[in-house]
């Protein structure tokens, strides 16, 4: 009666060994997730892009080709900076002119991060550099009035609204291309309404 009683009590804690190391976590089982994606990953997410239009500018000098931005237009590179506080920004793209670039200063300042200079109408050139360099990464690009809608059209993706005309500066475009080839614009507004 002893032995048989041993017998079950070694087959018992057999059985509990046997199940605790089946539970055991070995090699990479359990690991914790990684979170900075490896960069076969990276491809996997999808792209955002950013598009603004430059907010308002001076024009007090009509002979300045390149103005500085209004008091309105500092306060609405405030609220552009303030849209997108909760979004992983990742990269800054501006044309050569100051109000595109200090549409985006206080963003750049809050993030730590510098801003690239494109050719305001090398459309396809900015789009094809976008897509090779930045998958996976959320960009944002300031522009011109007469130069947004035609990027948008680079991406392969049909113009939301007619036109941006010369006093809309409330304009925000949100694309994203999934790895799959789907894209998608979204039209919001931001800051001070425009006059129209």
């Amino acid at each position: 009666m002893r032995i048989r009683l041993l017998l079950h009590m070694w087959a018992l804690l057999l059985l509990l060994v046997t199940a605790a190391c089946r539970n055991t976590p070995s090699g990479n089982e359990g690991a914790v997730a990684v979170t900075n994606p490896m960069p076969n990953e990276i491809n996997a997410l999808p792209t955002t892009v950013y598009l603004v239009r430059h907010a308002e500018k001076d024009i007090a000098n009509p002979s300045d080709q390149d103005p500085g931005l209004t008091p309105e237009g500092e306060v609405r590179a405030a609220a552009l900076r303030a849209e997108l506080e909760g979004q992983k920004i990742d990269v800054l793209y501006a044309t050569k002119y100051k109000r595109t670039q200090n549409t985006l200063k206080p963003m750049a300042e809050a993030r730590n991060l510098e801003i690239n200079i494109y050719e305001a109408h090398d459309f396809n050139g900015l789009q094809k550099k976008i897509r090779e360099e930045h998958p996976g990464k959320t960009v944002v690009v300031a522009g011109h009035s007469n130069t947004l809608l035609p990027l948008i059209e680079a991406f392969g993706i049909k113009r939301p609204i007619a036109d941006i005309r010369d006093s809309q500066y409330d304009y925000l475009f949100k694309l994203t291309f999934t790895p799959d080839g789907t894209s998608a614009v979204e039209t919001t507004r931001f800051g001070a309404s425009s006059k129209e």
